[in-house]
């Protein structure tokens, strides 16, 4: 008899009246007539808030007395979705009113109370008051505590419902001691505040006040005064069990996981589960593409990797606790790769620079050529921006070449080379190595020595490309590789300016390059991006005053110094992005290079020994955020 009343089954109602209850509320989820304690852990009209600008998710765990639906109400349930039910129930109580299965969903019993010696205990006591009946069930939720035996139970139901891959539902007899403190437990794990908490408790009185009244109603006088505590609840049961947890471990979390035994990512997985967060630590103060990347951060809430034993949520629930996302915001939308692109547009003007001591023909003869190479080395940093994170590039390569004078106004070279590149930037790195060949002409009025010039140059290049991202926070790298081409062409007019100790060359012109790389996927990390093709073009207008002395002599040698001083102003659009794609969901970068004007300067010095030449030349360049330097060393002979 007690352990029917204890459980409340069917016979006796749920409720006590409304009056009661410290605070009512009213569910979102449609009120089933034949299982009146069915309702979302989410919520009532609205959806829970929790800590940390948390919203409690609808459709994820259900709470409920004995599954004994009517046909209705059946067709309800199957239409929420629901993949796994825990009964809660001892044998006896499932022997008496069995579940109703629901369609498509698991069926699992975990018996809080019915294998354990005090449980048993519990369900034989006798009392003749109503003050025994509520010490009773107050006894009731300090067990669930203290109770090795339930604790297993409990152990076993929170990683069940952290495993279940849907919706689940858990239930008791009544819905209201077994299943309000698992409720109440899970509500703490999401965030819920302690008065939210006892007010999901305490619903149980509002949601089967007609039935309870019906009950006490069809009882004795006496027999109601004595048992109508327990076919609600008071808010003196759970407080009781909250107690109990402070008194045995200090701290709900010390009880989840000393008491419980629950790992660290359970209690993680569990949350995510049940809480999005509408923004997450820091992101209202962030702008460009770190704020794209918490923004993606917080999209992937949406997404399979939460809620579950993934690296993902790992690090996001971390950073939940921690108040920080840890600067993953800018490793995870690939801004490197926009990096890249930008460096690559750039090696035109490089192979330009490092070719030009040769390419002009007017040390040769009609009919002559020379033989020329030339190494390439560079650096560039640029600083963080509001919208970047800081990047470096670095490049090494090697360009071998010939030019010949066909004309007294006609000159043209050919050459071909390799530049390896490593590109630096937001937590990641990129390798670029660069195949490519050159050719040019120069043409002038009146001869290549002094004058007006036309200068043309094309080059065009094979690319293959490799990238790492170390993207922290627990959540691994993402590699990629993918190969394209890049190609372009200088068109330039200049005058040539002997004078009686230097030759000045001043020119102008515009320079185009295009990348075309293919996309790729990323591998090795479950945030990894499928990035889109990069088909980007750059067009500039150059500017350059070139300065050559006249030959110092030392010994059989002469030493040719030179100067050169150059700016480059973009036009159009001088930012170069990136684009990629995760689970659906689209993230874009910035390369942290979008400066508009860049300036140049060198010094080169060059020794002839009759038909050979060998020389070297240092140069730097800035603008905006950016800085470098680059470095050559040259060799020709004289055919």
């Amino acid at each position: 008899m007690f352990q029917r009343l204890l459980c409340s089954l069917s016979v006796l109602s749920l409720s006590i009246a409304a009056a009661q209850a410290a605070e009512t509320t009213t569910l979102d989820t449609a009120h089933l007539h034949s299982i009146d304690n069915f309702r979302d852990l989410a919520g009532t009209t609205t959806a829970y808030s929790t800590a940390n600008d948390g919203t409690m998710r609808a459709g994820v765990f259900y709470r409920s007395n004995a599954l004994t639906p009517s046909a209705a109400d059946l067709a309800t349930l199957n239409g929420l979705g629901i993949k796994a039910v825990y009964d809660l129930r001892t044998p006896t109580e499932i022997a008496g009113t069995p579940d109703t299965l629901l369609t498509g969903a698991t069926y699992e019993n975990i018996d809080i109370i019915g294998s354990t010696t005090s449980g048993s205990n519990i369900t034989t006591v006798s009392f003749t008051s109503a003050a025994d009946a509520i010490a009773m069930m107050q006894q009731t939720n300090r067990a669930f505590i203290s109770d090795a035996g339930m604790r297993g139970q409990f152990t076993r139901l929170f990683n069940e419902l952290a495993s279940v891959d849907g919706a689940a539902l858990f239930h008791c007899t009544a819905g209201k001691d077994r299943t309000g403190w698992t409720a109440a437990v899970l509500l703490s794990i999401a965030g819920v505040d302690n008065a939210t908490i006892m007010s999901n408790y305490l619903a149980t009185n509002d949601y089967t006040a007609a039935r309870m009244k019906a009950t006490l109603a069809a009882m004795p006088a006496s027999m109601a005064a004595i048992y109508a505590p327990l076919l609600g609840v008071e808010a003196s049961y759970l407080q009781a069990g909250l107690d109990q947890v402070t008194a045995q471990y200090g701290s709900m979390d010390n009880y989840l996981k000393q008491g419980l035994g629950l790992s660290q990512e359970t209690l993680y997985v569990l949350r995510g589960k049940m809480v999005e967060y509408n923004s997450l630590p820091g992101q209202a103060g962030l702008i460009g593409n770190a704020a794209a990347g918490a923004q993606l951060l917080q999209q992937l809430q949406s997404s399979n990797l939460s809620g579950t034993y993934s690296a993902y949520n790992y690090y996001l629930q971390s950073a939940i606790d921690a108040g920080t996302l840890g600067g993953v915001e800018s490793t995870v939308g690939g801004q490197v790769h926009a990096d890249a692109a930008s460096y690559l547009l750039r090696q035109g003007a490089m192979i330009d620079q490092a070719a030009a001591p040769f390419i002009s023909g007017t040390d040769l003869k009609v009919g002559q050529y020379r033989l020329w190479s030339t190494a390439l080395a560079g650096y560039l940093g640029t600083d963080g921006s509001s919208h970047a994170a800081s990047s470096n590039e670095h490049s090494q390569g090697l360009m071998v070449g010939l030019t010949q004078r066909f004309s007294e106004q006609l000159s043209a070279h050919g050459g071909f080379g390799y530049s390896r590149g490593n590109v630096g930037g937001a937590g990641g790195e990129v390798d670029t190595d660069l195949t490519f060949f050159s050719v040019g002409a120069r043409y002038a009025l009146d001869g290549l020595e002094r004058g007006l010039f036309v200068d043309a140059d094309v080059n065009a290049g094979w690319l293959d490309y490799d990238s790492k991202r170390d993207l922290g926070g627990g959540l691994g790298s993402a590699k990629g590789d993918s190969h394209g081409n890049l190609t372009g062409a200088t068109l330039a007019l200049g005058y040539r300016l002997p004078l009686s100790s230097m030759i000045l060359e001043p020119s102008l012109g515009v320079r185009v390059s295009h990348l075309d790389l293919s996309g790729f996927k990323e591998k090795g990390s479950e945030l990894a991006l499928d990035v889109d093709g990069i088909q980007a073009t750059r067009r500039s207008a150059v500017a350059n005053l070139k300065a050559s002395f006249a030959p110092i002599g030392m010994g059989a040698w002469n030493l040719v110094p030179g100067v050169e001083v150059g700016y480059e102003r973009v036009l159009g659009d001088h930012t170069v992005d990136s684009e990629g794609h995760l689970l659906g969901l689209d993230i874009e970068q910035r390369a942290a290079f979008d400066n508009r004007d860049q300036f140049s300067g060198g010094v080169n010095l060059m020794a002839n020994l009759g038909a050979l030449s060998l020389g070297a030349e240092v140069g730097a360049s800035g603008g905006g955020d950016s800085h470098g330097f680059s470095g050559s060393l040259k060799a020709s002979y004289l055919f």
